[in-house]
């Protein structure tokens, strides 16, 4: 009988922004990869904006982001594709300092957001204009990550920031005000797609397909495993005693079912946000999404789970 040859699990490369109160959800895919041969490891940057970069080069090999980040790259011909949206809802929010009260008190005033065409960075702006606030009656300021973001208004650095929702508890025991929540203000808006290159669905679509399938694990795990997925974000994070961003940001996701642990891919929404891009003139003129999208590898990914 020939001898068994163990081979190695494939290196997989996946691109995230920085661990925080969604940590758990975002890196359990991570603990399925194992299952499908893969060794994902997750690459944190502190902006969505970077691993673009990341991305292109070949450093990482896919990444979660908002959809805004990719359909700029996109727009602008980088070979680019959606492969899944993991995060559909929208869970961010407008924070305002305590002195804030409504969207006219920040005119003259520095918001908080990441990099120009970031998540933050386009809600904060159609929500400013929602409310009759120009973008050129504010200050845009790069405030880093969303902790960091959430840090300098703490600091009196900004009068506002957006960023994620999991910060409303903290800033509701420091007088902070809310301004905008985005699953009511931009229901179209989602929060995370999965993106790869078009070389990698071509070359790797079967390392692709399984790193797929590990997300719907994960995913569909995550959600049916709450106090785990909790502690696995509080270690990851780092998130110190009595930090309940972790449990606010999970139960919000649930309660507004804003996972899809099959990754389906809501062009709709894509095409929503693509139009938005092109109203703020980030991107020169909207295009047709859905050459933008590849939803074989997410077909493939259905058919070969594993119970």
């Amino acid at each position: 009988m020939a001898p068994v040859i163990a081979h190695a699990a494939d290196a997989w490369r996946y691109g995230v922004v920085e661990a925080k109160g969604d940590a758990g959800l975002i890196f359990m895919p991570a603990r399925f990869g194992e299952k499908y041969g893969l060794d994902i490891e997750m690459v944190e940057f502190t902006s969505s904006t970077t691993p673009v970069k990341a991305l292109i080069s070949g450093d990482i090999d896919a990444f979660t982001t908002s959809p805004g980040v990719a359909l700029v790259a996109m727009s602008r011909n980088a070979a680019l594709k959606f492969v899944g949206c993991n995060w559909q809802g929208a869970t961010y929010t407008l924070y305002g300092a305590a002195d804030i009260k409504t969207m006219a008190d920040l005119k003259g005033q520095s918001i908080g957001v990441s990099g120009p065409g970031s998540m933050p960075d386009l809600f904060a702006r159609e929500v400013l204009m929602s409310g009759g606030v120009d973008d050129g009656d504010v200050t845009f300021a790069n405030a880093g990550g969303g902790s960091d973001r959430f840090r300098a208004l703490i600091a009196g650095v900004v009068k506002a920031t957006a960023t994620t929702s999991e910060f409303e508890p903290e800033a509701e025991k420091r007088g902070f005000t809310i301004l905008a929540r985005a699953h009511e203000a931009m229901p179209m808006f989602s929060r995370n797609c999965i993106v790869t290159t078009a070389r990698t669905v071509a070359e790797r679509r079967d390392q692709l397909v399984r790193f797929l399938a590990a997300n719907m694990d994960g995913y569909d795990y995550a959600l049916t495993h709450r106090d785990e997925t909790n502690a696995l974000a509080r270690e990851i994070a780092k998130l110190p005693d009595g930090d309940t961003s972790a449990a606010y940001i999970y139960d919000e996701a649930v309660r507004q079912k804003s996972i899809d642990p099959l990754l389906t891919i809501p062009v709709d929404r894509l095409q929503w946000i693509e139009d938005m891009l092109a109203r703020h003139g980030v991107v020169d003129e909207k295009k047709d999404v859905f050459a933008f999208v590849d939803d074989g590898p997410r077909a493939d990914a259905l058919k070969i789970r594993k119970p």
